[in-house]
């Protein structure tokens, strides 16, 4: 199902369309791809290339995709910014969140741990789910491999 849960044309705002149209083929591709590959798709499919960075800007800023290498400055002030590179986000909030409890509780451990207590507490892509952790801020890895989390024990911490 794509990306605002109405695919078969519930929704008829043409930008939701094209939002769901842009994260099935992400899904599909399965991986980050060049822009221009993505572009090339969006014009066989008749989105203009203005909309195209619109939307995946949306996307991005709505957390349901990634641009992992930023995006280039075409010195154009008129059109939304083009991703380098984009794709589809892959950890589920509900297993980021997850390994945000787990840090509130435990505020510094060796990945191997949090890797082996993750997996048994169900969270489906313990990997993606503590990159997604340590992008919005929450934490930190080390370089010998411990992640440390920043201020969740006073956010988060029940009692």
């Amino acid at each position: 199902m794509g990306f605002n849960g109405n695919r078969r044309g519930v929704c008829t705002d043409p930008l939701f369309e094209i939002s769901d149209r842009v994260i099935v083929k992400l899904e599909e591709i399965g991986t980050v791809v060049d822009y221009d590959e993505l572009e090339r798709w969006a014009d066989g499919e008749g989105i203009g290339k203005y909309t195209l960075r619109m939307v995946l800007n949306d996307l991005v800023e709505q957390g349901a995709a990634v641009a992992p290498e930023g995006f280039c400055d075409d010195g154009c002030g008129f059109e939304p910014p083009k991703p380098k590179k984009i794709g589809v986000r892959k950890a589920d909030p509900r297993d980021v969140e997850r390994v945000r409890a787990y840090l509130a509780e435990y505020w510094s451990v060796g990945l191997l741990r949090l890797f082996d207590d993750m997996a048994r507490a169900g969270v489906k892509n313990v990997n993606e789910a503590v990159k997604e952790v340590i992008r919005l801020g929450y934490a930190e890895l080390s370089r010998i491999g411990v992640v440390n989390a920043f201020s969740l024990r006073a956010t988060n911490k029940k009692g």
